[in-house]
């Protein structure tokens, strides 16, 4: 009997790729993963990454995404927290410059002000975040395609002409920083970021955050192993270096972070062993934007229909959720299928 399920394409194995192809699934999708166009590994493999949701140009998507991203890393955190390395964690956020307040965030995140407020502060407030381990988060989502039958094939692909194989109705482009070439996308920019894993031996409770004071940002998150420290944000910088001087700056940083914050031991933070890594995340905008997420549907004269899905920027892990269900349903408008039933229960 010939299979009559639709058969899609993901290009890209990264955060927005795996939550695509599990949505696209879900939905009664025959479903393939290719690896991405860069040659480069996923941004999402080291991303700190705590829930962080970046505002695009459009107010009304960006509350729809961020929404439904909560809420499935709240179901995973609850359903799934041991295997996938979701918790729903404390952050204290100090910002030093005006903060645009939404008050649908605010209540999402359960955020309220701290108190007395730090001289010098414009804000500092405490909320409730998914924290995303993406050591074990990225291989969950992995285990989780290959359990519902997804195959994940190492595979770059220079061309939507090269997936038509008479097999497949769509591709859904997932391939981050490889849309430059492969949708032609000069928007699509890199953004080279570094941060550190230290051990937790000073018992820091919670995540720490601010909004660069000087123009360089720090930030603590704290996970079940380890505290994972940052961060830079270089743009159109395209390499997987990490340097002395921009790893002791972060140190230094986070240090006074935390002591801003009140931890007596701040000053003995990061003294043992440290692990770096730098990654590049695509961004994708005008000049000074970095969210433009790009979600559409795009025509081919030969080949088969492509969706697009990139251009994450900082916020991939973050909104992931939300516009792989986007992604989904320009692919497949006609399921009727609850899009994460199965994978967060």
């Amino acid at each position: 009997m010939t299979d009559s399920r639709p058969g899609v394409v993901v290009i890209g194995s990264g955060v927005v790729g795996l939550t695509t192809a599990l949505e696209l699934r879900v939905r009664g999708a025959n479903v393939r993963v290719y690896t991405d166009a860069s040659g480069h590994p996923p941004a999402s493999r080291i991303a700190p990454a705590l829930f962080t949701p970046y505002p695009g140009p459009d107010e009304t998507v960006f509350r729809s995404r961020t929404e439904r991203s909560y809420a499935a890393l709240a179901a995973i955190a609850s359903n799934h927290a041991d295997e996938s390395g979701v918790h729903l964690g404390v952050l204290h956020e100090y910002n030093y410059h005006p903060h645009e307040s939404r008050a649908w965030l605010d209540r999402l995140m359960d955020t309220r002000p701290l108190t007395p407020l730090p001289e010098g502060l414009c804000a500092a407030t405490s909320s409730r975040r998914p924290h995303v381990d993406m050591r074990r988060y990225l291989p969950w989502l992995e285990r989780r395609a290959r359990s519902v039958g997804i195959e994940i094939i190492s595979r770059r692909v220079g061309s939507f002409r090269d997936l038509d194989d008479g097999a497949t109705d769509t591709v859904v482009n997932c391939a981050g920083l490889g849309s430059r070439t492969l949708a032609g996308d000069g928007l699509i920019k890199p953004m080279h970021g570094q941060v550190i894993h230290v051990q937790n031996d000073i018992g820091v409770e919670r995540s720490v955050h601010d909004d660069a004071p000087g123009g360089l940002v720090a930030y603590i998150f704290v996970f079940r192993d380890r505290l994972v420290l940052g961060g830079t944000f270089d743009a159109d910088r395209d390499d997987h270096r990490t340097d002395e001087d921009s790893i002791e700056g972060i140190v230094d940083r986070c240090r006074g972070l935390l002591r801003l914050d009140g931890n007596p031991r701040w000053n003995d933070l990061a003294r043992g062993p440290r692990t770096t890594f730098a990654g590049v995340r695509p961004t994708r905008g005008p000049a000074g934007a970095f969210e433009h997420i790009r979600v559409e549907r795009e025509e081919q004269t030969n080949g088969p229909v492509v969706i697009h899905n990139y251009g994450h920027g900082r916020a991939g892990v973050s909104l992931a959720w939300g516009t792989a269900a986007e992604a989904a349903s320009l692919a497949l408008p006609a399921s009727t299928a609850r899009p994460d039933a199965a994978i967060i229960a």
